[in-house]
C-alpha cells in the first residue's frame, strides 16, 4: 500500500491553494472548488416587492394612528357630553360600581367587549398562524387582530371605565378621549385592510389594484378626518355616524366582490359574501335598538336591568367570529377564479 509522508501532504494542499486562489484571480478554477465557499459568496435574497409593500402599508397606518393619539389629544377635553351630563346624572343613566377610589361601570357590558377582544385578536393570530403564504389570510388576520385591538380600546372607555375618564373630578362630563379616537381608527383601518384581503381572494389584475388603491384611499382619509376632528376639536367628525360613512362601503364592496348572484357556488365566495352580509346585519341591529331607546326602557332609572346596542353590538360580533372562524377560516385562499363576481 502506498503511503504519504507528511512533506507529501503539505505540497499537495498547497497545490490545491494556489489553484483556488488562481481561479479567483481570473485563472483556470479547479472543479474541487467547495460548494460551501460558493453560497457564502452568493448575494442574499431581498424581500419581495409585495412583502415591501405590505410593510411598508403597516408602517404607515401605524405611524398616522400614533399621529391621531397623539396629535392635541388635550384638545377632548373642550367637547362637553350631549346632553350636559354631571358624574351623578351619568350612573344614575348606566351601573357605576365603586372599587376602592375607581368607579367600575357596566360590568355585563365589560365582560362582552373584552371577550370579544379577545376572541377578536385570537381568531386574527389563527389566520396569520395558518396563512400559507396566502396574503389574504394574512391581510384578513391583520383586519381582525386591529379589530380586537379597537374593541378593547372601547371597552375601555365606553364602558368599564367610562366614569374615570369623561367625568371623575369634573363638573360635566366630556364626549369622548384618546382611547375612542383609537377605536375609531382602528376600526377603519381593519374593515379596509378586510376589503384588501378580499381583493387578493376574488379579484385579480386591475380590479384588485383598484380595490387595494381604494382601501389605502379609504383608511388614509379616515385618518385625515380624524386628525382633523382631534386637532379642531368636533363632534361631528370625531362621531360614530361618520366612521360608519366611512366603513360601511367597504363592507358593501365585500358583499359585491364576493359575489352577490346566486350563480356563484364557490365556497370561499359564499362564505366571504355570508360574513360580510351579517356584518352588516349586525350593525343594523346596533342602530335598530339604539334609535328604539330600549336601554332606556330596561334601566329604569336603576330599577330594572342595563342592556345597551353596545351589549346587542358586541353579542352580534361574538357570533360574527364565530361564523368567520368556521366558514371563512377553512375557504379563504387567494386563487385566481376563488370568487365568481360582477366585477370578472
Amino acid at each position: 500500500m502506498m503511503r504519504l509522508r507528511a512533506g507529501d501532504c503539505g505540497k499537495d494542499m498547497r497545490r490545491r491553494i494556489e489553484s483556488s486562489n488562481a481561479g479567483l484571480d481570473g485563472g483556470p478554477a479547479r472543479a474541487c472548488v467547495s460548494p460551501v465557499r460558493r453560497a457564502v459568496r452568493e448575494p442574499p435574497l431581498h424581500p419581495s416587492a409585495p412583502h415591501k409593500r405590505r410593510h411598508a402599508c403597516l408602517t404607515t397606518a401605524s405611524s398616522l394612528v400614533a399621529i391621531v393619539l397623539s396629535a392635541g389629544c388635550g384638545h377632548l377635553n373642550e367637547l362637553p357630553y350631549e346632553p350636559l351630563t354631571t358624574p351623578q346624572q351619568w350612573c344614575e343613566r348606566r351601573p357605576c360600581i365603586r372599587l376602592g377610589s375607581v368607579v367600575f361601570n357596566e360590568p355585563l357590558g365589560s365582560f362582552l367587549v373584552f371577550s370579544l377582544a379577545v376572541l377578536w385578536i385570537g381568531v386574527g393570530l389563527h389566520f396569520l398562524y395558518t396563512r400559507r403564504a396566502e396574503r389574504s389570510r394574512a391581510w384578513f388576520g391583520v383586519a381582525l387582530i386591529l379589530g380586537g385591538i379597537g374593541a378593547a380600546q372601547a371597552g375601555i372607555s365606553y364602558q368599564a371605565f367610562s366614569y374615570e375618564l369623561k367625568c371623575a373630578g369634573r363638573a360635566a362630563c366630556v364626549l369622548t378621549n384618546g382611547f375612542e379616537v383609537g377605536y375609531s381608527v382602528t376600526q377603519a383601518v381593519s374593515v379596509s385592510a378586510m376589503l384588501i384581503a378580499v381583493a387578493y381572494a376574488c379579484a385579480i389584475g386591475k380590479r384588485r389594484r383598484v380595490l387595494i388603491l381604494y382601501s389605502i384611499a379609504n383608511a388614509t382619509v379616515y385618518l385625515i378626518v380624524a386628525i382633523a376632528g382631534v386637532a379642531m376639536p368636533s363632534r361631528v367628525l370625531l362621531s360614530f355616524e361618520v366612521l360608519m360613512l366611512f366603513a360601511l362601503p367597504g363592507i358593501l364592496l365585500v358583499i359585491l366582490v364576493a359575489g352577490v348572484e346566486a350563480a356563484s357556488r364557490q365556497a370561499a365566495s359564499r362564505s366571504m359574501r355570508t360574513a360580510a352580509v351579517l356584518l352588516l346585519l349586525v350593525q343594523v341591529a346596533y342602530f335598530s335598538y339604539a334609535a328604539a331607546g330600549i336601554t332606556t326602557r330596561l334601566w329604569n332609572s336603576g330599577q330594572g336591568f342595563y342592556f345597551s346596542e353596545n351589549d346587542v353590538l358586541h353579542i352580534g360580533m361574538i357570533a360574527w367570529l364565530a361564523y368567520v372562524y368556521v366558514a371563512v377560516g377553512t375557504h379563504l385562499v387567494d386563487l385566481e377564479g376563488v370568487c365568481t363576481t360582477s366585477l370578472h
